[in-house]
């Protein structure tokens, strides 16, 4: 198991995307320089089947409501459905821009407004595509005694990094409206990258 400080539990009422208010615990993890929020929703350590978000930090979706990505809508989405079932949400500071950090990702937006899209503005830049590790999230759900999920998600690669890891998961979709402002990205997302989107308006 990989060293690691963790803080908490607080007691978080957090004002759902519906605007109804739900009672989380949230939890601070920290492995040296990487940083992560686990929020939890009822009694979750030693389950199976728990289910699970292992969602990227976003500062233009999350803090700004973006709607060129579908960040801010997923987040919204996931913690509906865990306030209603039960889970967690790990929240991943480093995953920043696929973890290319706070400046190259605003160097990425900078390219998509010149017309480069969503996979090709990281190449244009240089920069690996999508550098994420999920080692970490893994250990997070280890140290719950969770070793087989439901993970929310449309992103194949979340899904092995997990099970190169020794969890065992099965995929529930996670699907947001498209729009003309997000259209650009989910396609090339779906295109490239080989993310399981079915999106309503999406051909």
């Amino acid at each position: 198991m990989k060293k690691f400080k963790k803080i908490g539990p607080f007691r978080l009422p957090a004002m759902l995307s519906t605007g109804a208010v739900e009672e989380f615990k949230l939890f601070f993890y920290s492995f040296g320089s990487e940083a992560f929020y686990v929020l939890v929703k009822g009694e979750v350590t030693g389950k199976e089947n728990v289910l699970v978000r292992v969602h990227s930090a976003c500062s233009f979706g999350h803090v700004f409501h973006s709607q060129r990505c579908d960040c801010w809508e997923q987040l919204g989405r996931a913690m509906q459905l865990i306030a209603k079932e039960g889970g967690i949400l790990i929240y991943a500071w480093g995953h920043e821009g696929r973890a290319v950090g706070f400046e190259n990702h605003v160097r990425v937006y900078m390219k998509q407004d010149e017309g480069f899209d969503t996979v090709d503005s990281y190449l244009e830049l240089g920069l690996p595509i999508d550098k994420r590790d999920y080692s970490l999230c893994a250990a997070i759900l280890k140290d719950f005694k969770i070793g087989k999920i439901r993970l929310l998600t449309n992103n194949p690669r979340k899904i092995t990094g997990l099970e190169r890891q020794g969890i065992q998961v099965s995929r529930v979709p996670l699907m947001v409206k498209l729009s003309e402002f997000n259209e650009s990205q989910i396609k090339a997302k779906r295109e490239k990258l080989g993310h399981l989107y079915e999106p309503e308006g999406l051909e």
